[in-house]
């Protein structure tokens, strides 16, 4: 892990209590920013309360450690939620000391992204290998809405914030947008 103070013209190696040798994923409380999240291939989830200088594992729950995606709620930052490839979505309520599956209707369990409504923080949405799932409910159930798109590996998303009801998805058959419900 590295980080820079300048924009990007140095870095400097932030690895302490970090085990994994590779970041997937990063997610930065908002309310608190020194409190920085990373997701890591195979090793599972990292919490550092210190802007990255320090890292403690944070993966008790999680049954696959293959954390490819990481969302903070907005309205409530001690709510997380982890895509696993391969686990489906995982979610902490206690600022990622404990975790447990939120899959009900999940049927693709390979999570590549996730991100949070900011506007109407219980929506969800995934991008996996059986395309693009919402929640409304934190996690508790998901439906599939993948009209519209011809690939459904969906390996991005994101929701357009001049446009809240257009949701993004790249996929490896290229970008499309989807029109969201509220």
């Amino acid at each position: 892990m590295f980080k820079s103070t300048d924009g990007g013209a140095t870095w400097s190696a932030i690895n302490t209590g970090l085990t994994a040798t590779q970041v997937s994923t990063l997610a930065i409380d908002p309310a608190t920013p020194a409190t920085v999240y990373a997701g890591t291939p195979g090793g599972g989830a990292f919490k550092s309360t210190d802007g990255g200088a320090t890292w403690n594992a944070v993966s008790t729950g999680l049954t696959a450690t293959n954390v490819s995606a990481l969302a903070i709620d907005p309205a409530t930052p001690t709510t997380l939620y982890a895509g696993i490839r391969g686990g489906g979505v995982f979610k902490s309520t206690d600022g990622g000391a404990t975790w447990r599956a939120v899959n009900t209707g999940l049927t693709a369990p390979y999570v590549y992204a996730l991100t949070i409504d900011t506007a109407m923080p219980a929506t969800l949405y995934v991008g996996t290998d059986g395309g693009v799932f919402k929640s409304t409910d934190g996690g508790a159930t998901w439906s599939v809405i993948n009209t519209g798109l011809t690939n459904t590996f969906v390996y991005a998303l994101a929701i357009d914030p001049a446009r809240s009801r257009t949701l993004y998805a790249g996929t490896s058959g290229g970008l499309f947008a989807l029109l969201i419900g509220r």
